[in-house]
């Protein structure tokens, strides 16, 4: 796979460490919107592009139509991550992307209380073209040998073959199966997803531009504001907001970090986001401890940045925490 270097932690660690003991390995891409270095990186055996469509926590945007376009033009899939914004502010079906997925503990189900993750399939790519052998292999979980039938996921579910592969094989085998409890907190919470989102998003660009006035305050990272590079890519794909993650640069050392954290009253210390509960956590050192310093470094995600989640409190208590919290830590 190739994708870039500035994921989430866990899955960079999935992706360099844990996946290539089962035979799949990732070529990271500095710039994944740049699309010649992600052709420089496609080979004979590439089968898929990953990246998140906001990236956590620079909140970087992905170009979703033309890296489905060179994806498509070599044949291969383009998977992308939605958590951050989750459908309600970007539906990357419609942009090209083959498959999406969600941990839906996050901002889908919105309350840190069940687990769950979700892959949706757009069902329109080409999994005969030759780089699939798995869908067009035969299967005998698919077919009848005592009377003769014998079946490939292509053959038997046509357009259907990869997301009947992954419930038929995959979820069968490694049993990421939701309980039913937990699917139906998850539901719950999806029935207040625009309502949640909406004022989330509303709070966070409110946020994002009082800290870029803030003491102490060297970088705010929300691609929300008018001013980054990536805004015309807001106006594209988030109509209705780039969401509720936003990450900040602050001067000092770390340990002027930590105490702006041990001094937040109303944030929680806690790694999760989409919650209906506000968090900050100092990434470095909680989301991409796995992650090696120097990929870490490339990432932007040093030791004096700080993410944070927004949630469903009155925005002027938030901002007034983070006033006194920065403001007591130096």
């Amino acid at each position: 796979m190739i994708a870039p270097s500035n994921l989430y932690g866990a899955s960079v660690d999935a992706l360099g460490d844990f996946l290539p003991q089962f035979g799949i390995h990732t070529d990271f891409v500095k710039h994944i919107n740049d699309l010649a270095e992600v052709e420089s990186k496609i080979g004979p055996d590439t089968r898929a592009i990953f990246a998140e469509t906001v990236a956590n926590p620079s909140t970087e945007i992905l170009d979703i139509e033309p890296l489905s376009q060179l994806a498509h033009e070599h044949g291969i899939a383009l998977i992308v991550d939605n958590t951050a914004p989750t459908p309600y502010l970007l539906r990357p079906i419609e942009f090209g992307a083959d498959i999406v997925v969600h941990s839906t503990t996050k901002g889908i189900t919105g309350h840190g209380n069940a687990i769950g993750g979700a892959v949706i399939d757009g069902g329109h790519l080409d999994w005969v073209n030759g780089r699939f052998p798995q869908f067009t292999t035969r299967q005998q979980v698919i077919s009848d040998d005592r009377n003769g039938e014998w079946h490939s996921f292509a053959e038997r579910y046509g357009n259907e073959a990869f997301i009947k592969r992954i419930r038929i094989k995959y979820l069968r085998t490694f049993g990421a199966v939701a309980s039913p409890f937990n699917a139906y907190l998850s539901l719950i919470g999806l029935e207040t997803l625009p309502q949640r989102v909406s004022q989330q998003v509303a709070s966070a660009q409110r946020i994002a531009e009082h800290l870029n006035r803030a003491a102490h305050v060297m970088k705010v990272n929300y691609s929300g504001l008018g001013y980054t590079p990536q805004y015309e890519l807001v106006g594209k794909y988030f109509p209705r907001g780039v969401g509720q993650i936003l990450s900040f640069l602050v001067d000092g050392s770390a340990d002027n970090v930590h105490r702006i954290i041990d001094g937040a009253t109303v944030f929680s210390y806690v790694p999760n986001i989409g919650d209906a509960r506000s968090l900050i956590v100092d990434p470095a050192r909680i989301t991409h401890r796995e992650v090696p310093l120097d990929a870490r470094i490339a990432a932007g995600v040093g030791d004096n940045l700080i993410r944070l989640s927004i949630g469903l409190e009155n925005v002027d208590d938030l901002i007034a925490d983070l006033d006194q919290a920065i403001a007591n830590a130096y």
